[in-house]
């Protein structure tokens, strides 16, 4: 009706890659929360877009994977509020959201720790921000139960790659530095546990064992980041990898976007973290670095279905093995009972949730395989000393704030 206001329209510039699971669940995040809202409308930008200055100024705010000093004066020029997932040098107007890495390398350490590894290996890729955050976090973990941790030494022939227009490219192939990367894995003490921060550069160190005769996963165990499905499912064996909770990270991205454009840019950068959901275990890692070979079976099994409720009695079955024989190589070699494996390995997927959810407690008890609340209040407490919400209350205050202003 004439005499009314319009409402306020906000145009949203999402500058992100969508030619890879990573980038694709980053902008499902930022569309989910833009439906919520019927005063936003998104727009995808490309490079091109972003050098062309009527587009620019369109804009009321930009969603964006800063990948370059050129690309963030661009957006900075603008005067609109940027949020950056990607590039994280600070420019007035612009916040970062990012995955907490400290907290992916841990996951990565207490999964292999989980297996009864000894022998680790963490291979970076492209030498970026993200490498150097997991490299640390990880090691720091490792020497933290008592282990070192070998490095791969990165070349100039191997790097992340930027593609034309101006955003991260993944192409699925054997690596450059393959020759490299084949004789320092065969140098490696076996059997060993490979961590590196992206799924891409797992399937090539899966890719380079084939190439070159090593077991995967026996041998080497490897463990990637990002749970890219495309590339997991097409390495053989299929890779497991932490899940950095990317729809979270690009909803966080636009509710910070959001609060910016309508209460105003602060005076000092917001950064925000968002905690992986976990590790997601497939083949590549699935084993246990004991003999015989029965009994590493054995302890994948456990691993497999802890949380489904099983017992000592289902783990026999599942074996084709005496109680007594079972019972006997648990308890010289492992030196623990097979319940007690059990109820170990139920333990540490309750640490993982409560580490990486919101659910409650008596949620988490369920999930992890517990038959009741104050069977598991009790077991937790004597693994742990304290009770699951002190456990996850002490863990944040360590961490710190998930938010800097």
């Amino acid at each position: 009706m004439r005499g009314m206001s319009e409402k306020r329209i906000y145009r949203i510039g999402l500058i992100v890659e969508r030619s890879r699971a990573f980038g694709r669940e980053l902008c499902e995040g930022v569309i989910g929360y833009a439906q919520e809202r019927p005063d936003w409308e998104v727009y995808f930008v490309d490079a091109a877009d972003l050098r062309r200055r009527e587009v620019r100024v369109r804009m009321d705010g930009f969603v964006a994977r800063v990948t370059s000093d050129k690309m963030a004066g661009l957006l900075a020029s603008t005067g609109r509020p940027v949020v950056d997932l990607y590039y994280e040098r600070p420019h007035h107007g612009f916040a970062i959201v990012k995955t907490r890495h400290e907290t992916v390398g841990a996951l990565a350490a207490e999964h292999f720790l989980d297996r009864r590894f000894t022998n680790f290996a963490y291979c970076p890729y492209g030498g970026g921000r993200t490498s150097a955050y997991c490299r640390t976090s990880f090691i720091r973990r490792l020497r933290r139960a008592g282990y070192g941790c070998s490095v791969y030494s990165l070349g100039r022939e191997i790097a992340y790659d930027i593609d034309g227009s101006n955003l991260p490219s993944d192409r699925i192939a054997p690596p450059r530095d393959s020759r490299r990367l084949g004789k320092w894995l065969a140098s490696l003490p076996k059997p060993v546990a490979v961590f590196t921060p992206g799924d891409l550069r797992a399937w090539q160190v899966v890719d380079t064992c084939r190439a070159t005769g090593i077991d995967v996963p026996h041998e080497v165990a490897v463990l990637g980041l990002d749970n890219d499905v495309i590339i997991c499912g097409s390495s053989k064996p299929m890779l497991s990898s932490v899940d950095p909770n990317t729809r979270e990270i690009g909803r966080v991205a636009a509710e910070t976007l959001a609060g910016m454009m309508e209460r105003g840019i602060p005076a000092r950068p917001v950064v925000r973290q968002v905690a992986p959901s976990g590790v997601v275990a497939r083949a590549s890692s699935e084993t246990a670095p004991v003999e015989p070979p029965w009994l590493s079976d054995a302890l994948v099994y456990i691993q497999r279905n802890a949380r489904h409720g099983i017992s000592a009695s289902d783990v026999f079955k599942a074996l084709s093995r005496s109680h007594t024989s079972v019972t006997r190589a648990f308890r010289e070699t492992l030196g623990i009972t097979v319940q007690g494996e059990i109820a170990r390995t139920r333990i540490c997927e309750a640490k993982r949730l409560l580490a990486t959810t919101e659910l409650s407690v008596t949620r988490i008890a369920k999930m992890a395989g517990f038959m009741s609340l104050s069977y598991f209040l009790q077991a937790f407490s004597a693994a742990t000393g304290t009770a699951p919400g002190a456990w996850r209350a002490d863990l944040r205050e360590r961490r710190g704030p998930s938010r800097q202003a």
